[in-house]
């Protein structure tokens, strides 16, 4: 058996159908077994590269020809399958409008018995995931970098707040060497309609955010919370924070609340407090915990109430008297006293005026992003890795009539066999 020819063709079970999108349908194949992604299959006189192989009866396809269009093939069409290069360096094989690196759709017959290098067909055929991450309660987005090729895309799919499987959605073309696959990290978008303005607040079921967490804000490109600004860091306040509910601080180290208030009595019917000397200022919060003692009181107080500071006595860290008003902003009914068995915590949180848009997300750099390995399709069974082919011959189809039909040209370095010997193993090809 000729050196050059020897792998060319494959076996080919049963009949398919091609529709214009590139979903093969067989009947009676054994793709899983006989074919693989990188191989052509060649159909009604078209060539087509695989992509993807679903089960033994089902596959998808791309045109051999870089951005050529898929005719489509009826049900019930016979096929061969066929391994070959589709990237090589001898100028012998460059046609014009191809370029220098050669037209793969002309290359056929390459052993790889002498350890030849194939060049992979460019398209990034699959994407394993590496680390699934944590904390992804929405898909992230999938890009490619690097490789030399462009256009693929893919989707994630995701389970239990890991990335569980990359599905490609496009195959790009031109890669050279294997790109790099960019997960996004998680995320949670937050639209308006989860802005609460008046208690600086936002929903979200089951966030999974836990108090002191660092976050980023971004506005997607539009208009942003105010209050917020895009691409800043904020932590999550212990202040109120809930399975489904949170609030924002601007530093870790004031998230879990500041330190307690002392010295407090009520001195007024309308939510006024005096103190000990303390730092507040209007907007901040005042969670009260406890059960209340001693005398005074305030009207509708429950442990864990939170209360708005809307007025102060003094200027921080001299502050000896305050004001508060319920988180909606309504007056509070208070009976002068000393209470007992009260603890007054106050916290700074992030106080906002516009609820933004409905693109607006939060990303959670704190937990692990997902990483995954693309794959790029090759024209082998082996696996090599891409490159210029280095090896002792090629063959081509060559465009031609009358005496010229069907001829191909052969590299004068192919020293393993002869044409003639080999014919019953390649394909054949009408002229262009």
């Amino acid at each position: 058996m000729a050196l050059w020819g020897n792998r060319d063709s494959k076996s080919a079970t049963g009949t398919i159908a091609i529709a214009t999108n590139g979903a093969v349908t067989g009947s009676s194949t054994l793709f899983t077994t006989e074919a693989k992604v990188g191989n052509t299959i060649y159909s009604n006189g078209g060539q087509y590269v695989i992509t993807k192989i679903t089960s033994n009866t089902a596959a998808t396809v791309e045109s051999a020809i870089n951005g050529g269009a898929i005719a489509a093939v009826t049900g019930g069409t016979s096929y061969t399958l066929s391994e070959k290069p589709v990237y090589v360096s001898q100028s012998e094989c460059a046609d014009s409008g191809i370029g220098n690196s050669g037209n793969g759709t002309k290359v056929f017959g390459v052993t790889d018995n002498s350890g030849e290098n194939y060049a992979a067909a460019g398209l990034v055929v699959q994407v394993g995931v590496a680390n699934g991450g944590s904390g992804y309660l929405e898909a992230p987005g999938v890009t490619f970098s690097g490789g030399g090729g462009s256009s693929a895309a893919a989707t994630a799919t995701i389970a239990g707040g890991v990335v569980t499987a990359i599905t490609m959605t496009n195959n790009g073309s031109s890669y050279e060497n294997v790109p790099t696959v960019n997960i996004d990290v998680p995320f949670r978008t937050i639209p308006t309609s989860a802005v609460a303005i008046a208690t600086e607040q936002f929903t979200y079921n089951t966030h999974g955010l836990t108090a002191t967490e660092e976050v980023k804000y971004y506005h997607d490109g539009s208009t942003a919370i105010t209050g917020l600004t895009n691409g800043t860091s904020y932590f999550v306040s212990a202040l109120g924070l809930t399975a489904n509910t949170f609030r924002l601080a601007t530093a870790r180290a004031v998230a879990n609340g500041r330190t307690a208030i002392s010295g407090v009595a009520i001195s007024g019917t309308g939510g006024q407090f005096t103190c000990t000397a303390t730092t507040l200022a209007v907007g901040d919060r005042v969670k009260i915990d406890g059960t209340l003692g001693g005398t005074g009181s305030i009207t509708g107080y429950a442990t864990g109430n939170i209360y708005t500071v809307s007025a102060v006595t003094g200027t921080s860290p001299s502050v000896t008297g305050f004001t508060l008003t319920t988180e909606a902003g309504s007056a509070l009914t208070t009976t002068t006293g000393t209470p007992t068995g009260l603890t007054y915590t106050p916290f700074t949180i992030v106080t906002i005026s516009g609820t933004g848009n409905d693109g607006q997300y939060f990303d959670l750099v704190e937990e692990t992003t997902a990483t995954a390995v693309a794959s790029l399709g090759g024209g082998n069974e082996t696996g090599e890795s891409a490159g210029n082919i280095t090896h002792t011959g090629w063959v081509r189809r060559t465009t031609g009539t009358g005496g010229r039909a069907g001829r191909v040209f052969y590299e004068t370095l192919v020293a393993g066999g002869s044409i003639t010997g080999d014919q019953a193993d390649d394909r054949q090809f009408p002229d262009d």
